[in-house]
């Protein structure tokens, strides 16, 4: 009676949450957004019962602010059709009061088992917080038991700021990496093991900072690509350096080989970005039922204050993209399905185009030996994307303060991006996917594309996938 009560409660207050109104001018056509409300992190990417389920880090009280973290959910039959789901964890256990932080899904014997963070503030205490890791289940995919004896990784004052579990099996045992921040000085990943799913060691520091890279790693992720081995991972902390590191948090990756009988990760690759745009985040990847890795990040970032929330939601996620290793490198491309929900390709009357509804993909092919401008035009902003061959730069600029966004880039062969634009956001892919930007713009008129200088623009238009709000 106790558990059908709650879950009762659950969806009266997933109806009563999502009655605030919401306006449809930045909200996205076909990017996953939250009914209403504050949403962050991606948490819980999944494939269960041959839908996608996508939860994340939700306050459904007000987009203003975190609050006290949710966890929202959504489902997908190809990642742009999403229906909301009620919410599926909320913080009411005492290693959880203070927020259902970040984590991951493992799918197993027909049971999702959902491994998060607990957070509980301690006002006035050294330290303030401690984080502890749990563990919730359904067998439906909707309704979700807290373990009863949670936590499994309990926190500790010595070191509170324990987080984002991503767990996978190998070869029969359990393994999850944990971000963690040593003394508040230096960002690392742990690598924990396990029998059970229940019981967990501590087997290796996986990566750690040595003092440049960062204070603080938050939602890590470990996987192969490729032959190689993949450390994802958000730092925090890291100085501006020419033209990396301007937003106030990264993410980024290190390729490098894993031994499992010793724990042991040796990176082939330095950092790297794996966004050179205004707003991503705390990534989170999957092995979809194609074999493909697919990632999607939270495409927004801390200590913003953008319109949207105004308009009732704040945030929403990425593009899902294939992730690949070409030379050395991961690349991203568009999952496959967008073009299911592309209308006919238009041509641009003189050079311009004025997008339908404000959401659609534009094609340009240009001379890779000469420079390109690209403009992305409403009444009260413009977006410019240019490439300067002497210099072999890509620049997206969105005006205002802090703007400019830029990395190194050339391409091989003739000038090709994949420019994808929705309502609110606009998502750059050079080449075969080795440099992407994703960065936040807020349109109050049409958007009208036009070019400065010699392409082909191929235009279509993308129709809405996302429910309308209200």
């Amino acid at each position: 009676m106790v558990g059908l009560l709650k879950v009762t409660a659950a969806l009266l207050l997933f109806v009563s949450y999502t009655n605030g109104k919401v306006l449809d001018r930045y909200y996205p056509r076909y990017h996953f957004a939250p009914p209403y409300g504050w949403m962050n992190d991606p948490n819980g990417f999944s494939i269960f019962n041959n839908e996608i389920h996508l939860f994340y880090q939700y306050n459904p009280y007000t987009s203003y602010d975190t609050g006290i973290a949710h966890w929202g959910h959504a489902i997908s039959k190809d990642y742009f059709h999403w229906q909301h789901q009620p919410i599926a964890m909320y913080p009411d256990e005492w290693y959880d009061a203070t927020g259902v932080f970040s984590g991951s899904a493992l799918i197993e014997n027909e049971t999702m088992y959902l491994f998060f963070t607990g957070n509980v503030k301690y006002p006035g205490e050294t330290p303030d917080h401690i984080n502890r890791q749990a563990l919730a289940m359904s067998t439906d995919g909707v309704t979700f038991t807290k373990y009863v004896n949670n936590p499994i990784i309990n926190g500790s004052t010595s070191m509170p700021d324990l987080r984002d579990p991503k767990v996978w099996e190998h070869e029969g045992t359990y393994y999850m990496v944990l971000g963690n921040s040593l003394n508040d000085t230096y960002g690392r990943v742990l690598l924990y093991s396990s029998n059970d799913k229940i019981s967990w060691d501590n087997v290796s520091v996986l990566a750690e900072s040595n003092g440049t890279l960062g204070y603080m790693y938050e939602c890590p992720d470990f996987f192969e690509v490729d032959g190689k081995y993949v450390l994802l991972f958000s730092p925090q902390g890291i100085e501006p350096s020419g033209d990396k590191y301007h937003n106030l948090y990264q993410t980024g990756y290190i390729i490098g080989d894993f031994d499992y009988s010793t724990h042991t990760f040796t990176p082939t690759s330095e950092f790297v970005e794996l966004d050179h745009g205004h707003d991503f985040y705390a990534t989170q990847t999957i092995i979809d039922n194609f074999g493909r890795r697919i990632v999607i990040a939270w495409f927004d970032m801390w200590e913003q204050n953008y319109p949207e929330a105004s308009d009732g939601f704040t945030g929403i996620m990425t593009i899902p993209r294939e992730l690949r290793i070409l030379n050395g490198n991961l690349v991203q491309i568009p999952v496959g399905e967008i073009s299911d929900i592309k209308g006919k390709q238009v041509s641009a009357i003189n050079g311009n185009y004025t997008l339908r509804y404000k959401a659609g993909e534009v094609n340009v092919l240009a001379d890779g030996c000469q420079d390109f401008e690209l403009y992305i035009v409403s009444d009260n902003v413009k977006v410019t994307i240019s490439y300067d061959a002497a210099n072999g730069k890509v620049t997206l600029d969105r005006g205002g303060t802090d703007g400019v966004r830029r990395t190194d880039w050339r391409p091989a062969g003739q000038l090709n991006w994949r420019i994808f634009v929705d309502a609110s956001s606009i998502e750059l892919f050079c080449g075969e996917g080795e440099v992407t930007f994703s960065s936040r713009f807020f349109p109050k008129g049409a958007v009208v594309i036009y070019q400065g200088g010699e392409a082909v623009l191929e235009v279509r238009n993308i129709v809405r996938t996302m429910p309308r709000p209200t």
